[in-house]
């Protein structure tokens, strides 16, 4: 089980060790926010193709957790969740966690799924689905009309973003958006001596760079 604990308001990114590639059966339980029922957590490979939106359940400590799908651990990238909240008219990612997935060689007794995303539908198909939705690039298995499984956001084509500096955050935004997401807060990344880093751009990372 991966714990996450955000502490304030303006915690808005954090990065939890623990997790080795092979892994399985791994719980993601979030602590120290208030948090509806029912909240979508999107868990994506870092600078990869796999994407999928998994239904966050609260518990009776308060916490959220989430299944982490085992094909994510397969691969050894990163792995970025994105705790997400909507309404009719609003959607917002609420806090963003980077999960770092340490590399090693595949266990000769391991039990997790190896199938891809498609095999694991076509299982569910033939399990206990009777039907498929797909709306935009959400795709989510059916039973007798109710919503049965995890969500799975297909890969859709690749977009470009853009970052900009304000005066409390950093935020980032799709460049055919006109949404803005807060990345995170200057207050999480001040130097020691309270300084505030300069950004700069190498080999598609962002660096924060502090000015002695």
């Amino acid at each position: 089980m991966i714990i996450v604990k955000f502490c304030s308001d303006g915690q808005y990114y954090k990065t939890i060790y623990g997790l080795a590639q092979w892994d399985y059966g791994q719980v993601l339980q979030v602590y120290g926010l208030e948090l509806p029922d029912e909240v979508d957590i999107h868990m994506v490979e870092e600078f990869g193709e796999l994407s999928f939106t998994i239904s966050g359940r609260r518990n009776e400590d308060g916490s959220t957790s989430a299944i982490i799908p085992d094909v994510l651990l397969q691969s050894g990238k990163n792995i970025v969740a994105y705790i997400y909240v909507c309404d009719d008219g609003h959607g917002e990612t609420l806090r963003t966690i980077l999960m770092p997935v340490k590399k090693r060689a595949k266990p000769e007794n391991y039990g997790g799924s190896s199938l891809t995303p498609m095999q694991e539908i076509l299982n569910e198909l033939r399990c206990r689905a009777d039907d498929i939705n797909l709306h935009e690039d959400i795709l989510q298995l059916m039973s007798g009309g109710q919503a049965i499984g995890s969500r799975i956001r297909l890969p859709i084509r690749e977009r470009e973003i853009e970052m900009q500096k304000t005066g409390a955050a950093i935020k980032w935004r799709y460049t055919d958006s006109n949404e803005w997401n807060r990345l995170v807060a200057l207050e999480d990344i001040r130097g020691p001596a309270g300084e505030t880093p300069e950004f700069e751009i190498r080999d598609g990372h962002l660096i924060a760079v502090y000015q002695k």
